[in-house]
């Protein structure tokens, strides 16, 4: 990744909630281990109950997360983090993700994100604690909070 690639890709990270309160040379070292990948339309990234191999990050275009149990489809833009569940509690997908329009993801590998755990506990207590903040918005604004103590 060149230089403007790379610090493009800084500032699109440090705009993602999950991603919030990193310094530069930690978004360097997470960058160093994602892989950035190019989708088109309809492409299919997972299927709903299969093993969670990566969390993605939605850099451009769209993603359609689609639950096949309720018919559910939730819709996501550049900035939306997706997968997180599956790789942090090493679950199967609950959705399945198909590319909604040619998109462009930075995705965390679960090896990757393991990896990064045991090398970079500090940075991985800052992504730990923003993902559990993310998830915790997301119930809330589900009305699933009763859950919350």
């Amino acid at each position: 990744m060149d230089d403007i690639s790379r610090n493009r890709a800084i500032n699109t990270l440090s705009k993602i909630p999950v991603f919030a309160g990193l310094q530069t040379t930690e978004y360097q070292q997470v960058l160093g281990i994602c892989t950035i990948a190019h989708y088109r339309a309809g492409d299919v990234i997972f299927k709903e109950n299969a093993p969670s191999m990566a969390m993605y990050v939605q850099l451009s275009g769209e993603t359609e997360l689609q639950t096949a149990s309720s018919g559910s489809v939730y819709i996501m833009k550049s900035g939306d983090l997706f997968g997180e569940i599956g790789v942090i509690c090493h679950s199967n997908r609950t959705t399945s993700a198909v590319i909604g329009e040619d998109s462009v993801l930075l995705e965390l590998a679960k090896d990757k994100f393991d990896f990064l755990q045991g090398k970079t506990p500090l940075i991985m207590a800052k992504i730990l604690r923003n993902v559990a903040k993310v998830l915790a918005e997301r119930l809330i604004s589900s009305g699933q909070h009763r859950y919350i103590l």
